[in-house]
């Protein structure tokens, strides 16, 4: 199945907002991670944004799939970009 990696650009005025949204968006990648779609996440050192690797059918599948995130539902990411990882990645 392709990969895919998806990252995040956050803004400073919804850092609060994700502190408030933190548990559930931990637990919905948890989710992601018991089901082996998310191979890998990772927020960036200076809290600016977050990066994930992912198993996904195509990329509007995991578009699909990310519109589900916590932070997402509750409009805390400036920026999503993904895209799929060469074959042998």
């Amino acid at each position: 199945m392709p990969m895919f990696v998806v990252e995040y650009a956050y803004t400073p005025e919804t850092s609060s907002g994700r502190d408030d949204h933190r548990t559930d968006h931990r637990a919905w990648l948890r989710e992601l991670e018991r089901r082996k779609i998310l191979r890998s996440s990772s927020p960036l050192a200076d809290h600016s944004g977050a990066t994930m690797i992912v198993e996904g059918t195509d990329k509007a599948s995991v578009e699909r799939m990310f519109a589900h995130d916590p932070f997402a539902l509750a409009h805390l990411i400036d920026r999503v970009q993904i895209e799929e990882l060469a074959a042998g990645t």
